[in-house]
């Protein structure tokens, strides 16, 4: 840039003037800005600040930006004491993505004397922001909120950057206030404010606040919402009350409303209520297939499976080509044990709707009571809709690492080396790419854990199974299956023996009388050498009627631990019979001749 472009004429002439009698060849290029502006009065200094700035409004009205920061770089040049003309130039070097020079006039400006002013502290707050400094950034927006509680940008700073930190609730709170600002006409808001307090676990917030705008504003979308949250925490009578209102308010809407309310009890299980509720619609409107349809999902859900049915191929004979009513009558017909009927009907339910993701799980859960196959063909059909749905990947794996049991060349065994089954070893592979595309999409899913550290341990490998197994029961430290499985797994391989008995015993504590988690604590027993306790654990486990292989194998190791060597031999000869080859029965027979 050329500063001395701006300088008008005259005193241009004047101070080339006095240059050149002061240094003879020099001229006014030659000259440095600084020097060029310690020749001159403070009144040509505001004179030329002056001329630059109108320069710089000439641009601006031009359409030409970057001339006009060329301006505003004089015009604070030559007046370098202005504080608003430095927020200006700040202003625009940021608009030029000049954002490091921009903080540096900024911080420049606010050490001058005068007023601080609302544009400076939204200017920082933008600058802080886009520098990372987020601590610096929510203090600016907190002063511009000062100067203008009502500061649209400066809540909408706060909630960004507290949604930016993780801080859920108090984003939440930030998006109520601006929501609170728009008044009835802050839906979008209202949406994302009850959405971050629901992942801040806070319904308790979300539905006071609600509440309040409910009463003040009436928006029939923030009242759905409200409802869907009281139905959420539990409290029917007041979801289904909301709703009736809207119903009563809304007229043109009445009737959805009083389908929701109804529907709302039935999820809550008020089923006779909702039953009565629909029933009164239906005879509104004897023709609403839609409230046919709930009169006959809560009829399946009461197990009125006839009167069921019934609606279902009634409503079917007016509308075949309603995916939901083959759906139910698919459902109907596998709750009758009619399997081959219920393949058809939820196969022409997808045939008609190939999106329905719950007809999907249905129809391979179907085929997962018998062939393993056929509901690995089910869910590869699935991933094939939906590609990038973690669930659909989930399913894929899970029935692929059933199929690979299916598959296994000794099924009565606890364990076989990987190599010594090599189609098993092949499928359980193509379940474990299933899994890990499931964590790719989705690395909270719960269950993918527990499956995918499953199929790794028959795979041979223990070391990433048990660190699974370690995430799945710190995502959900309440299920037993997985505490007893890691438990099992150490005890097992003689491994953190005391882990083994908090986690085997946590699962216990769920379901004392579990034939698997009792056999679980007489093999910890056996490892810790308490074979008393340990015989007794897997003689209760016997008498329940489990007839595992593994079971009798605990048992003879057991007996044969306490000396009661022919008693052990009785069990490994019945063991060698069941399966012929068991390297376990052959060592044992050998060790009790």
């Amino acid at each position: 840039m050329i500063l001395h472009r701006l300088i008008p004429v005259a005193l241009a002439a004047a101070l080339l003037s006095s240059c050149a009698s002061s240094s003879g060849e020099r001229t006014l290029d030659s000259v440095s800005g600084d020097q060029i502006r310690s020749t001159m009065t403070p009144l040509q200094r505001l004179m030329v600040a002056h001329d630059a700035w109108s320069e710089a409004l000439m641009r601006d009205m031009q359409g030409q930006p970057q001339l006009a920061l060329e301006a505003v770089q004089a015009a604070a040049f030559y007046d370098p004491d202005d504080r608003w003309l430095q927020v200006n130039l700040a202003r625009r070097l940021r608009d030029f993505r000049r954002s490091a020079e921009a903080l540096a006039v900024l911080r420049k400006a606010s050490r001058m004397p005068g007023q601080e002013s609302m544009e400076e502290w939204e200017l920082a707050a933008g600058l802080w922001t886009e520098n990372g400094q987020r601590d610096s950034a929510a203090l600016a927006w907190k002063k511009v909120l000062e100067f203008d509680p009502h500061s649209r940008e400066a809540l909408l700073g706060m909630a960004a950057l507290s949604e930016a930190r993780g801080s859920w609730a108090e984003a939440a709170n930030w998006y109520a206030r601006l929501a609170d600002e728009a008044g009835p006409r802050g839906a979008p808001l209202v949406e994302r404010a009850v959405a971050l307090w629901t992942r801040g676990d806070q319904l308790d917030s979300a539905v006071a606040w609600l509440a309040g705008r409910w009463n003040e504003f009436h928006v029939p979308s923030e009242g759905e919402a409200l409802a869907r949250i009281q139905l959420g925490a539990g409290h029917p009578d007041s979801a289904s009350a909301i709703l009736d209102t809207l119903a009563d308010n809304v007229p043109e809407e009445s009737r959805r409303y009083r389908l929701m309310a109804a529907r709302a009890l039935l999820s809550a299980g008020r089923r006779d209520l909702a039953l009565s509720r629909l029933r009164d619609l239906e005879l509104d409107d004897p023709s609403d297939s839609k409230v046919r349809a709930s009169i006959g999902a809560i009829l399946l859900d009461l197990d009125s499976l006839a009167s069921a049915r019934r609606i279902f191929t009634e409503e079917i004979r007016s509308d075949s080509s309603n995916a939901m009513l083959w759906y139910f009558l698919g459902v109907c017909s596998v709750r009758q044990d009619q399997l081959d009927s219920g393949r058809i009907f939820l196969d022409r339910s997808l045939a008609l709707d190939s999106t329905a993701i719950d007809t999907w799980i249905r129809r391979g859960m179907l085929e997962m009571r018998g062939d393993a196959g056929a509901s690995v063909s089910v869910f590869r059909r699935m991933v094939r809709v939906y590609p990038l749905l973690p669930q659909a990947r989930f399913l894929l794996g899970f029935s692929l690492s059933r199929q690979a049991l299916s598959l296994s060349r000794h099924p009565l065994r606890e364990w076989s080396p990987p190599d010594s089954e090599p189609e098993a070893t092949s499928v359980r592979k193509q379940a474990l790419a299933q899994f890990d595309s499931a964590l790719a999409i989705d690395s909270g899913l719960h269950r993918v854990r527990y499956e995918r550290g499953s199929v790794l341990e028959r795979l041979g490998r223990w070391k990433e199974a048990k660190r699974d197994l370690s995430l799945a029961l710190a995502e959900n430290p309440a299920d037993p299956a997985v505490a007893n499985y890691l438990g099992y797994a150490l005890a097992d391989r003689g491994e953190s023996l005391p882990e083994a008995d908090k986690l085997i015993s946590a699962a216990l504590s769920n379901d004392p009388e579990n034939p698997a988690y009792l056999d679980s604590r007489a093999w910890l027993r056996y490892r810790q050498g308490r074979f008393h306790e340990a015989l007794a654990d897997v003689d209760k486990a016997l008498s329940s009627g489990e007839d595992d292989l593994t079971l009798k194998i605990h048992r003879a190791r057991i007996l044969e631990a306490l000396g009661r060597r022919a008693e052990a031999r009785e069990i490994w000869t019945l063991v060698a019979k069941t399966d012929s080859g068991n390297p376990e029965a052959a060592q044992g027979l050998e060790r009790t001749k």
